[in-house]
């Protein structure tokens, strides 16, 4: 097994599960989302440490991560709002924006990396699409 499925692995664990013990905190919100990036700096710190890297970003590069992590800042506190939100049950909310996150990964990459349209992601956007409107609330 390649290291990349063991990330995966990882990723499907951490961040499908924080939300629902984020929601079970019952503290949504800014505060929600602040307390949970500074937890998050841990094992970021962490990991930069032990995997510590002689190569330093350039000033472009650093340009393009503040950007980057502004967005990630205002995803949080929309996720964390939805997620704590007792309007829809968390299996639908969850779930519909990890997915809505996916399909807007998928385009950007096309359009922004001139990355090849296939027939395969073009099904696998359809199959997102119709995981949204299955789990839709009503």
């Amino acid at each position: 097994m390649s290291i990349e499925y063991i990330y995966v692995i990882v990723i499907a664990l951490a961040w499908g599960g924080y939300p629902l013990v984020a929601r079970s905190s019952g503290v949504g919100g800014p505060v929600g989302a602040l307390v949970l990036s500074l937890a998050a700096l841990l094992p970021i710190l962490l990991g930069a440490f032990w995997r510590a890297s002689p190569v330093r970003p350039s000033a472009h590069a650093v340009t393009r991560l503040l950007v980057a992590g502004f967005m990630m800042g205002i995803g949080l506190l929309a996720f964390n709002a939805l997620a704590n939100s007792r309007r829809w049950d968390s299996s639908v909310s969850i779930p519909i924006a990890d997915t809505a996150m996916l399909m807007a990964t998928v385009v950007g990459a096309m359009i922004f990396f001139a990355e090849p349209m296939t027939a395969k992601k073009l099904l696998g956007l359809a199959l997102l699409g119709a995981g949204i409107f299955v789990l839709r609330p009503e």
